[in-house]
């Protein structure tokens, strides 16, 4: 039975939000409601895409098909809320070591791909960048809320029937929602410090076993730490200290600490996320771990091409994966 009733998502992180706005690219009637009790990690996401990972240099997954979308989607998005936000820049990773330089070296041949600039002294890679989390949230917020679209409110079981279907962006927070917990979540807290300083370079963002990165107002973010141990919204005197140790490691000397940020990120245990409907009337938009501002603007878009019935979501990302897991 058709119904005229809109959708609510749950959640305006960065997943929220991004799924929100392809929402409104489809025109589909929607709500979107933010709990206040809730802490919003995306606010403390470092945002950086980069589409290299891992110390072989490989691509990242999906990288063309996540990048090639990526750039558009949100040069466009910055025109609607009428708030810079995007910022591409260079990335460079210094070789670690003579070793590390030489044993990359030895295998350029098999692991050279189109985003990556070899030097001397290290590699350049290209299509790199970084979201500013929290000026896309707060300019989407208060979009959304000049459209009547938004609510800072807690969404409630008899809140239900007022909608077509509500579909969960809750970040970390679903591994305390009964109806998602049983999914296989693998939430790692991370601490990034902003400083000034006069020495790292303001040209593009480093990345050794850590990163800094320039910030539009002259400072710096050093990051990120990752623990598993404790998901308090507080900072830690060890984290601080191995960010500490980052900056030195990057050659940063001479600086000064200004604000600590905490969050908690959504990672799964076989680092896919959760999309899609797992029945009429219940959907899921999370898990995009540490990788939220480059993995969610394809899967926001492949989940609005689902529920208009145009194409099917990719098996490896579907929740329908992990329907064994729930009663229904």
């Amino acid at each position: 039975m058709k119904t005229n009733k809109p959708y609510l998502l749950v959640g305006q992180g960065i997943a929220g939000t991004v799924l929100a706005h392809h929402f409104l690219q489809a025109n589909i009637p929607f709500e979107i409601w933010d709990s206040p009790k809730h802490i919003n990690s995306s606010y403390a996401a470092g945002g950086i895409f980069n589409p290299v990972t891992g110390r072989k240099l490989e691509k990242t997954w999906k990288a063309e098909t996540l990048f090639d979308y990526l750039f558009p989607f949100y040069q466009q998005l910055e025109a609607t809320v009428g708030k810079a936000f995007f910022y591409p820049m260079p990335l460079f990773r210094p070789f670690a070591n003579a070793e590390m330089r030489q044993w990359l070296m030895d295998r350029k041949q098999e692991i050279n791909h189109d985003f990556l600039v070899w030097t001397e002294e290290g590699v350049w890679i290209k299509q790199a960048g970084w979201v500013d989390a929290a000026s896309l949230l707060e300019s989407s917020k208060t979009y959304f809320a000049n459209l009547g679209i938004f609510a800072e409110r807690t969404f409630q079981e008899e809140d239900t029937d007022h909608f077509k279907a509500v579909i969960y962006c809750e970040g970390f927070h679903a591994t305390q929602n009964p109806i998602w917990n049983k999914l296989p979540f693998l939430p790692a807290k991370g601490e990034l410090i902003r400083f000034h300083s006069n020495e790292p370079s303001r040209d593009h963002i480093l990345n050794k076993n850590g990163f800094i990165l320039p910030l539009p107002d002259g400072a710096f973010k050093v990051g990120a730490t990752y623990r598993w141990d404790e998901f308090t919204p507080f900072p830690t005197a060890s984290s601080r200290e191995e960010l500490i140790s980052k900056l030195s490691s990057m050659g940063v000397s001479h600086y000064e600490l200004l604000d600590t940020f905490v969050g908690i990120r959504p990672a799964t245990q076989d680092r896919r996320p959760f999309v899609g409907m797992l029945t009429e009337n219940l959907g899921i938009f999370n898990g995009f771990g540490s990788k939220g501002v480059s993995l969610s603007p394809y899967f926001a878009r492949s989940f609005v091409q689902a529920i208009l019935g145009e194409k099917e979501l990719e098996p490896e990302v579907s929740i329908r994966r992990y329907s064994h897991l729930f009663s229904v």
